[in-house]
């Protein structure tokens, strides 16, 4: 293959086109080839129509280095993709027997003696192509390099398009070929904050956001938190790395909302600092039902951490199970500081753990008042020292209300363990 600065993502399949699949292939790819460097400037949605997939690969080939196609390898006679890539190639589809093979073996694994004839098409191979095996599927993958239309050459790529076996296939076979082709890298720093909005973040970033060419600064809005990526450009050999020197900067003027230098969710940043101080947590919710416990469980490890939950959406199990005094729930309510405090310590003697975090509030759509409107939430964390309160007022759908309060709670958890 000859040097490769551009590429395009093509992802085959009528159901990505009727939305009953997302597309997450073309986004992990585009991530992927940018860390090596390769720039991804079209991407692309055929369904398994071999007419119109013909049509793309025209148009592609005229103008990218790379062509990476996922779906359509399957057994199926919608499966198009390998005989239209080999047709425009101009290539006869021959049978790979170690393809075949392997078919044949996974085939015993699942524990069928018998093949179905159609999968053997999974073993047709253009002429002169690399087979790409297949370790968590029947469908081989294939690369392909071509003259193209604009008088040099573009290699393809066919992948399979369920992540599963495209992901693997990608990093084991395809990514050590395009290392060969490349001398540059894309260096990605990410910069994580919460407790402070787009706007307002970057109003404190613009000289560098505008100023620099390499480093890049790019903002990005998630729910509840933005983060700003850090991009470098960087030669093998000549080029120095500048990304700590940018992100020392952005922690000069950002510092207090920082959470996170690299790759890790707040849920993870949370459960590593547990772990640091050797201590536990529980969990009291009553608005977020549950959801602050699945985001800290979907976490491998985290039965280090975390001790137990009680879901207190009702009165009465705040009073029965979190011991809240009647007297506090009828002098300040359900959503108020004084019952979130009372579920925190409860929590906390309940489980017997060092911090305990309770959340209560309106989620809405209904229910609010003047006093006490949708949105209003109180947090609460009981720690080895002291007990610690928060108010918060968010705007949005019942479901954004509950997936920012989360996050908000985690990030309160956080600031309390630092203290």
């Amino acid at each position: 293959m000859n040097k490769i600065r551009s590429a395009e993502i093509i992802c085959v399949g009528t159901e990505l086109l009727l939305g009953q699949i997302i597309n997450t292939n073309a986004a992990w790819l585009a991530r992927e080839l940018s860390l090596l460097g390769i720039y991804s400037y079209y991407q692309t949605v055929v369904g398994d129509n071999a007419e119109r997939l013909t049509n793309m690969l025209e148009t592609a080939t005229g103008r990218s280095d790379l062509i990476i196609l996922t779906g359509g390898l399957g057994p199926t006679q919608d499966d198009l993709t390998m005989a239209t890539v080999a047709a425009f190639a101009g290539r006869p589809m021959l049978l790979h027997q170690e393809s075949q093979q392997a078919i044949a073996a996974r085939f015993q694994l699942m524990h069928q003696r018998r093949v179905p004839s159609n999968n053997w098409k999974q073993a047709m191979m253009p002429e002169g192509a690399l087979v790409l095996p297949n370790n968590n599927g029947t469908a081989p993958g294939a690369m392909l390099t071509i003259a193209s239309s604009n008088n040099g050459t573009v290699t393809l790529v066919m992948l399979p398009g369920p992540p599963s076996e495209m992901q693997p296939m990608f990093n084991e076979s395809v990514r050590p070929q395009l290392v060969k082709c490349t001398t540059t890298r894309l260096k990605h720093c990410f910069v994580r904050m919460i407790g402070i909005g787009e706007s307002a973040a970057e109003s404190r970033l613009l000289d560098l956001i505008s100023s620099q060419t390499n480093p890049t600064v790019a903002p990005y809005a998630a729910e509840g938190e933005v983060m700003f990526r850090v991009t470098q450009s960087l030669d093998r050999d000549e080029e120095m790395d500048k990304t700590a020197e940018v992100i020392g900067e952005i922690q000069k003027r950002l510092g207090d909302y920082i959470y996170e230098i690299g790759t890790r969710s707040l849920p993870e940043v949370v459960k590593d600092l547990l772990e640091e101080q050797d201590s536990t947590v529980s969990l009291a919710e009553s608005c977020t039902g549950g959801m602050i416990s699945a985001a800290l469980t979907d976490i491998p490890g985290a039965s280090t951490i975390f001790t137990g939950c009680v879901v207190a959406y009702d009165k009465q199990i705040k009073v029965q199970q979190l011991h809240v005094p009647e007297t506090v729930i009828q002098e300040h309510g359900e959503v108020s500081e004084a019952c979130a405090r009372a579920m925190a310590t409860g929590c906390r003697d309940v489980f017997n753990t060092t911090y305990s975090l309770a959340v209560t509030g309106l989620a809405g759509p209904t229910g609010g008042s003047d006093e006490k409107p949708v949105g209003l939430i109180w947090l609460a964390v009981a720690g080895p020292q002291e007990v610690a309160t928060r108010q918060l007022q968010l705007s949005g759908s019942r479901s954004r209300i509950r997936r920012v309060s989360v996050l908000q709670a985690l990030d309160f958890l956080r600031r309390q363990i630092l203290k």
